[in-house]
């Protein structure tokens, strides 16, 4: 079978057959793929260690039947050893794998998702906790599939003002200005709106020294998981 090399965080593992795994990766050329560690389940099996959820593993993949294919060796080049002793960011690694494997497409070349997720491992792992890094994950990955709400007009006046009030209606897809908002759509200050601007745009190390960004990350996340749950569904956890 032809082989090719590649390098893949694991975003997820399912128990396939007696020994086998069934493990979902994210590379930056292939996009996600669904691959077969045969073995892998055995107590003597070699590749079990370099496999675990989360790291980041070099790859040999033998092409092999269907969509499944076969890995021949893997290297565990990064793992995040620091998330087993902290019960929330534990959680936090979850729901970014989870939003990226369900929202990342299969054998679609992807280095931007790639290297967004591994920042968000990364900064999770060093220590950042609470509602603006997962506020920032969200959005930036709605901005690299193409999903980015709408943060510059209203999208039914197309009212851009900067001294105009705001509202958000997830239903929409955006913002919506006061005259045209429902009453169910929760208000948004024009501060948050450029965060979220912001947090679209640019890497965490990039934005998380902002002011009051916290603050304006914990009050508006639940906004922001509405409209992951209207258009994506509930891959996704609030912070704490």
């Amino acid at each position: 079978m032809p082989s090719y090399q590649t390098t893949g965080l694991v975003l997820g593992r399912t128990n396939f057959g007696e020994a086998d795994r069934v493990i979902r990766l994210l590379t930056p050329e292939h996009g996600k793929l669904s691959v077969v560690a045969k073995g892998v389940r055995r107590v003597k099996s070699r590749t079990a260690g370099h496999l675990e959820l989360f790291g980041e593993v070099e790859l040999t993949l033998a092409s092999g039947r269907g969509n499944l294919d076969v890995v021949t060796s893997a290297r565990l080049n990064w793992y995040p050893h620091q998330l087993a002793a902290n019960y929330g960011a534990l959680g936090l690694a979850y729901m970014l794998a989870g939003a990226m494997d369900r929202l990342a497409g299969e054998h679609q070349a992807q280095p931007e998702l790639y290297a967004h997720l591994a920042e968000a491992l990364r900064i999770v792992d060093a220590g950042a906790t609470g509602p603006l890094p997962e506020l920032w994950y969200k959005l930036r990955l709605l901005h690299l599939v193409g999903l980015r709400p709408e943060l510059d007009r209203c999208l039914v006046c197309g009212q851009d003002s900067g001294g105009a009030s705001y509202c958000f209606d997830a239903s929409r897809g955006g913002i919506v200005c006061s005259v045209c908002a429902t009453t169910a759509a929760p208000a948004v200050s024009t501060s948050a709106i450029k965060l979220w601007r912001l947090l679209c745009d640019r890497t965490y190390g990039q934005i998380h020294h902002i002011a009051g960004a916290e603050a304006l990350a914990a009050a508006t996340l639940p906004i922001v998981d509405s409209f992951y749950e209207h258009h994506v569904g509930r891959v996704f956890r609030l912070a704490t």
